[in-house]
């Protein structure tokens, strides 16, 4: 799993770090995952630095099955809020099915908004996010809520056990539909 960190702190907000809310979660995803016996290789495990090029290049060097980068929105307006997942542009089956998945699954959480399946970046559909253009596997990016809305705060820090096992639970779901 690819998150923020190190000099990078991603979206900030109230002395609220991105990269402190990404890891935590990561690291219990990986918890899930492991207790299902399923191996993960994480980008970042502590609050380092770690290049974009770097994480996709450790991705693609260990051939991961597939690459789940996570984050926290930024301000858009003030009433933004809610969860969303990015794939490339080229909307590539494989892509579009593990962010149905990991969605799916966080709908049954208490989260604020579903905000769908978005693709490219927030420039436009012709562009893609470097993390999932530069890895030669199944990947996807998600938006956790946004760190500038405080009912998405509440709901990242009260249901963030529930948000790491329903994104666990998307991942195994792909997993076994690639095995299929």
């Amino acid at each position: 799993m690819q998150v923020i960190g190190g000099r990078d702190a991603g979206a900030v907000s109230d002395n609220r770090y991105e990269k402190d809310d990404n890891l935590k979660i990561a690291k219990l995803i990986q918890k899930y995952l492991q207790e299902k016996d399923i191996k993960v290789v994480m980008t970042r495990e502590n609050n380092s630095t770690v290049e974009l090029r770097d994480r996709c290049k450790k991705a693609n060097k260990k051939k991961v099955d597939l690459f789940v980068s996570l984050h926290r929105n930024g301000i858009e307006s003030s009433d933004s809020n809610g969860i969303e997942v990015w794939v490339n542009s080229d909307k590539k089956e494989n892509n579009v099915k593990l962010a149905e998945n990991i969605l799916k699954q966080l709908d049954k959480t208490e989260i604020q908004n579903n905000r769908g399946i978005k693709y490219g970046t927030i420039k436009g559909e012709d562009t893609n996010y470097y993390v999932l253009d530069n890895t030669n596997m199944t990947s996807c990016l998600i938006e956790l809520g946004f760190i500038t809305n405080e009912k998405d705060n509440q709901l990242f820090d009260k249901n963030i056990d529930e948000y790491a096992k329903k994104i666990a639970e998307g991942i195994i779901a792909t997993l076994n539909e690639k095995q299929r």
